[in-house]
């Protein structure tokens, strides 16, 4: 083996909506550089948190739901594939279509069925899950986890690991996500936005972040956040500036909680009519590549 080289890979992980797959990233890298939410398909674009365990490397890479428009083009690059689906009801998951075209379009990777939310299921039916799954070979390995108590996680690290290939270091030691900063400052505030708003109205709602820089020791950021329709925005302000006061409060504790570092949030409402329609304002906003 050449002197230098080391476990070092990326694994994918995906799943449909709220299967826990962000919090499974934060739990992995020890970090909250996912936000997780309870509103389906609230992850717009891959987030990445690199994992050191030992001297090894890994890049996860959390993904927009499979129900969501999928950039199929990340399966070329990936070493293995996490597939997360709900424990209660993985079996009529797997008849989908949906399922299906995603298992075939990995059938040359390695995949790890990761079932979820086993805390709904008592410890000693847990098993039986797991055999079910692996009667049907179509998967590498399979566990229950549940990433919110961390349990089943560290096994899943460790099949992980097995499945990624020995070579360079992809990455400086410090590297702890591929993500920019102001990507992923703008995403702890989206994700504020399902706590404060309806969902339909946070769901077609970006956040763009235009200034990040330090004033008077603090984390200074100016911000939009933009809504689709015009109606919506006397929503995100509320009654005498009332509800985004709130947004504003705790989106500030979020990024402290996230950069270490105290802050101070500059925030504007404003009207970008059908944005999730255009794509010019997609790329813009950086929820397309």
């Amino acid at each position: 083996m050449p002197s230098g080289m080391i476990k070092s890979g990326y694994s994918l992980i995906a799943g449909l909506a709220n299967t826990g797959k962000s919090t499974l990233l934060n739990c992995l890298t020890g970090t909250d550089i996912s936000p997780a939410v309870s509103q389906a398909s609230s992850t717009r674009m891959p987030i990445t948190g690199i994992s050191t365990p030992g001297n090894a490397q890994i890049c996860f890479v959390d993904t927009p739901p499979l129900e969501s428009r999928y950039d199929w083009s990340i399966l070329n690059w990936v070493d293995t594939v996490v597939l997360m689906l709900d424990i209660r009801t993985f079996e009529e998951d797997l008849t989908t279509p949906m399922l299906k075209f995603f298992l075939k379009k990995t059938a040359e990777k390695p995949v790890i069925l990761a079932l979820s939310m086993d805390d709904f299921v008592k410890a000693e039916h847990r098993q039986a899950y797991v055999r079910k799954a692996l009667y049907t070979n179509r998967f590498t390995f399979c566990l229950s986890v549940c990433p919110a108590s961390g349990s089943g996680v560290p096994e899943l690290l460790k099949i992980v690991l097995e499945n990624i290939p020995m070579r360079d270091r992809l990455f400086p030691r410090y590297i702890t996500t591929l993500n920019s900063r102001r990507f992923l400052v703008a995403e702890q505030v989206r994700a504020r936005l399902f706590s404060f708003l309806p969902p339909e109205v946070a769901s077609e709602t970006a956040v763009q972040v235009e200034e990040t820089s330090y004033r008077d020791g603090r984390l200074y950021v100016r911000l939009n956040i933009l809504v689709s329709r015009a109606s919506a925005k006397g929503t995100v302000i509320g009654r005498k500036g009332q509800t985004l006061e709130r947004i504003s409060r705790a989106s500030a504790e979020s990024i402290e909680r996230f950069t270490g570092e105290r802050c101070r949030l500059d925030m504007w409402v404003k009207v970008r009519e059908a944005w999730p329609d255009n794509q010019k304002d997609m790329l813009e906003f950086g929820y397309v590549c």
